[in-house]
């Protein structure tokens, strides 16, 4: 089972990041968007960070590298 359950719905571009730990971030379609074009675990990051501090702070670099291959 993987660290972080990703949920993106189709239809309205919302998506839900969910850790192990029951931790959990609700982004809108353009955050998305943004995590879409973060290049690397760094970015990707710096832009949940801006959304969610506490969330970003809890992600170790395999699971920012995880989203960042799963919303692309």
């Amino acid at each position: 089972m993987d660290k972080l359950n990703i949920q993106l719905c189709p239809e309205t571009g919302i998506c839900s990041i969910i850790k192990e730990d029951g931790k959990k971030v609700d982004l809108m379609p353009d955050e998305v968007t943004q995590l879409r074009h973060a290049t690397d675990g760094a970015s990707v990051k710096k832009v949940l960070s801006e959304i969610d501090g506490s969330f970003a702070e809890a992600l170790d670099a395999e699971e920012t590298a995880h989203i960042a291959t799963k919303l692309k």
